[in-house]
């Protein structure tokens, strides 16, 4: 059980996590683009918050993430928050059912999270009028999006151990306190 000061400083982590988000992607992951498509980070804190902590409060910090994406890429409000918010979550269980031994599971998990998270956000602008054809958008957009994130959750989970706002896995447990 956590004390009263313990939870809060849990809040004040999370939501410099959630600033250093904002400030991620708006300066940084923008303007970069790799295989045509730019990183989320949005997309990569909730799975990195949902191992390390929790699925609870990996929904619930992918649900707010989410709702700041949906902000800030002015898509409509809930979409992205309903996809992190099951990000979050089932990255938690996931932890939560089988403990990750290294970043190697933090990779794969944020691939397939993306995969899947991209792949709902490509069916439903498919299913409200977007009429690229769906392939050539799961080709173009979906893969490489995985692929990118992927890629670069590693030095994302790595720099923000060091900065001890992610707590670091271990072996046989959820996280290291």
């Amino acid at each position: 059980m956590m004390t009263p000061r313990e939870r809060l400083l849990e809040v004040l982590r999370l939501s410099l996590l959630l600033i250093l988000a904002v400030a991620l992607q708006a300066v940084l992951t923008s303007r970069l683009t790799v295989l045509g498509v730019t990183a989320d980070v949005f997309l990569m804190l909730p799975v990195l918050v949902g191992m390390t902590r929790g699925s609870l409060a990996g929904a619930v910090f992918g649900f707010v993430s989410g709702l700041l994406a949906d902000i800030i890429f002015m898509d409509p409000i809930g979409l992205r928050a309903l996809i992190y918010l099951l990000v979050g979550y089932l990255s938690g269980r996931y932890a939560e059912w089988m403990p990750p031994y290294s970043a190697w599971a933090v990779v794969a998990l944020t691939a397939v999270a993306t995969l899947l998270g991209q792949w709902v956000y490509a069916v439903f602008q498919f299913l409200t009028g977007n009429r690229a054809p769906f392939f050539t958008m799961v080709w173009r957009q979906v893969l490489p999006a995985a692929v990118v994130n992927g890629l670069l959750v590693a030095p994302l989970y790595l720099g923000l151990v060091r900065l001890k706002l992610v707590r670091r896995l271990e072996p046989g447990g959820m996280s290291k306190r």
